[in-house]
């Protein structure tokens, strides 16, 4: 009775401890958003400000507001990442909405000269520059937070595979007490394989697999029907591989979705995503090293266009724009991470959805 109770008061503290780090994130989201959009507003708002020929506002006045302006906003940037993180933890959506408002801040400088008019002074050049800041931040915060969700989520595959409810053979079976578990193994080499059946299963004797033959203990009565009569099963492999049930009745799309639905083969894709996740993290990870520079100069060249197309509608407000290397390098990585993240999601809809 007294174990019962202190468990249920541990369940207690444990949901209350719960509702407790929402609350806080609520309150850190809605004081993020509240700081950045205020802040962002008071930095654009004194770049027309000093820009306004009937205002007497002091330029240096401005450029410190504008750098007190710049560590609320940092603020705001930490309170409505961190918020949004515990909130919307494995939303695809998270980390593609972080980036773009990354991009809204560091991006600033190209295009809200175009609304002042292209005047600027060192007012604005400190408010530009603040609003950038906060981007590189944000950007930083945001890749980290999508590498972070991609590790988490390898992780889970690795451990867990396919979910349960997409299972209809096998389903809510659990591991043999005399498991095993080879990796890549054999369907008899894998844990949801039982003994009592195993012994008496002319796929085990023969050496074979269920899904090859298309029949096996989860799906097939006769191979439990065999099982349960005792029949008698040779040692030789070829003469085993004769006494395989085959069901003629069933289509081969039949029972190859018999297959995708099986407990045992779920384990035997989730061995498979085991293997493939580090072979194409590799993969990624050699193919940008080799074409880092191809990248580097593609991305460059891009950065430039995308500043020529501006410059148009700013009338060459901006002058000539070398975007530095550190922004190339980190523009190339949260490209990396994003293309990283697709590619893990692809392996995951072959090995998990499609089944291949």
């Amino acid at each position: 009775m007294s174990a019962s109770r202190g468990f249920g008061s541990n369940r207690d503290l444990s949901d209350a401890f719960q509702e407790f780090l929402t609350a806080c994130a609520k309150t850190a989201l809605t004081l993020g958003l509240l700081c950045t959009v205020v802040s962002a507003a008071l930095l654009v708002f004194t770049c027309f400000r000093v820009n306004d020929p009937n205002a007497h506002a002091s330029i240096a006045d401005a450029a410190a507001n504008s750098k007190i302006f710049g560590k609320i906003l940092l603020a705001g940037i930490l309170g409505v990442t961190a918020g949004s993180t515990f909130l919307f933890w494995g939303e695809e959506v998270l980390g593609v909405l972080q980036l773009l408002g990354a991009a809204a801040l560091f991006f600033a400088p190209l295009y809200l000269p175009s609304a002042l008019g292209g005047a600027s002074n060192d007012a604005t050049k400190v408010a530009f520059g603040e609003l950038q800041s906060a981007g590189v931040v944000f950007g930083v915060l945001a890749v980290l937070v999508l590498a972070a969700e991609i590790v988490s989520h390898v992780r889970s595959r690795v451990a867990h595979g396919s979910k349960s409810d997409q299972l209809k053979y096998g389903k809510g079976i659990k591991e043999e007490a005399d498991r095993q578990n080879v990796f890549m193994g054999k369907c008899w080499q894998l844990p949801y394989c039982r003994r009592f059946v195993r012994l008496r299963c002319p796929i085990y004797h023969s050496k074979r697999t269920c899904w090859k033959e298309q029949v096996g203990c989860m799906c097939e009565e006769k191979v439990i029907q065999d099982a349960m009569e005792n029949r008698p099963i040779p040692k030789d492999e070829l003469l085993a591989a004769k006494l395989i049930p085959h069901n003629h009745k069933l289509t081969f799309e039949q029972k190859r979705d018999r297959c995708k639905q099986c407990v045992i083969y779920n384990e035997h894709q989730r061995h498979k995503y085991k293997l493939a996740m580090p072979i194409t993290l590799g993969v990624m990870i050699l193919l940008f090293a080799f074409t880092h520079s191809l990248l580097y100069g593609e991305t460059t060249f891009l950065t430039e266009k995308i500043n020529r197309v501006v410059q148009v509608g700013t009338l060459g407000a901006l002058g000539q724009y070398q975007p530095p290397p550190f922004f190339v390098e980190m523009l190339l990585f949260v490209f990396f991470v994003v293309v990283l993240t697709y590619a893990m999601k692809v392996l995951e809809f072959l090995i998990f959805k499609l089944k291949v």
